[in-house]
């Protein structure tokens, strides 16, 4: 018999390893919701369960398979993105914190303390809560016909915390990324730059975020680029803090 606590994705009959999935989502969602209430706090079960499920998944792609380690990973996804190991900026840190090996795939032991730590390390040098952030959103502001490696350096200029521990072989393809949307999304100017401003701080798929819904919204809004660029401005400004302390959890 295998025990609860010990491999969530365990072998053998589909609807079992099914159900044991879905505990662990409801679970991991609890979770979410106690440690970090400003986040989860108007969050509705469908989007808290939805993010739950997409770092699961990213969790699964590089080899997770314990309940104990989802939920570490879990804790760094909710700073940084549920899909931060394909962002550009942050990709490097799992290897770093000795969670990958050369392959990229998990290490069977996960200690949390590293990563923590990085975690730790990254909101000592960003303080993506702080006044630093709130002013480089006012800030915003610059002309059209910026390629996505001029906003990037725009963005440098305006909050040099966001790009601080960012890998120097990450910028062009943050620049790229950037370029994309510009065109994708039809945003030039202000907008580009506070997307950009936005893409530092939480990451290169904040739009998709079940928990950063506003954001999304704000972002495929078309009634007008100025109208875009308040509206994505006040849904940047009105995301709470990842607890009620500004903290995160130790344990």
């Amino acid at each position: 018999m295998i025990a609860y606590e010990d491999i969530l994705d365990s072998s053998g009959m589909e609807p079992f390893r099914e159900e044991r999935r879905q505990r662990y989502y409801r679970k991991a969602l609890a979770f979410c919701r106690t440690e970090f209430p400003g986040r989860f706090y108007d969050v509705s079960d469908a989007n808290g369960l939805a993010f739950v499920q997409t770092a699961y998944r990213a969790g699964g792609s590089i080899g997770l398979r314990s309940e104990r380690d989802h939920l570490k990973f879990l804790i760094a996804a909710v700073h940084w993105g549920a899909d931060f190991g394909t962002d550009p900026r942050l990709g490097h840190r799992l290897a770093a914190c000795g969670w990958l090996n050369a392959a990229g795939r998990a290490h069977i032991y996960l200690p949390l303390p590293p990563l923590l730590r990085a975690v730790d390390h990254w909101h000592a040098e960003v303080r993506p809560e702080g006044p630093d952030w709130l002013a480089a959103i006012k800030a915003a502001d610059a002309s059209a016909g910026l390629t996505g490696a001029q906003a990037l350096q725009v963005a440098d200029a305006i909050w040099p915390a966001g790009t601080r521990q960012m890998p120097q072989t990450s910028w062009p393809a943050l620049a790229a990324i950037v370029d994309a949307d510009r065109g994708r999304r039809m945003l030039d100017g202000t907008a580009l730059v506070l997307h950009t401003l936005l893409l530092l701080r939480f990451g290169h798929r904040y739009a998709d975020d079940p928990t950063l819904a506003a954001l999304g919204t704000a972002l495929h809004t078309t009634n007008g680029r100025p109208d875009r660029t308040t509206t994505l401005r006040n849904a940047a400004l009105a995301v709470p803090p990842l607890s009620q302390e500004g903290a995160w959890p130790r344990t």
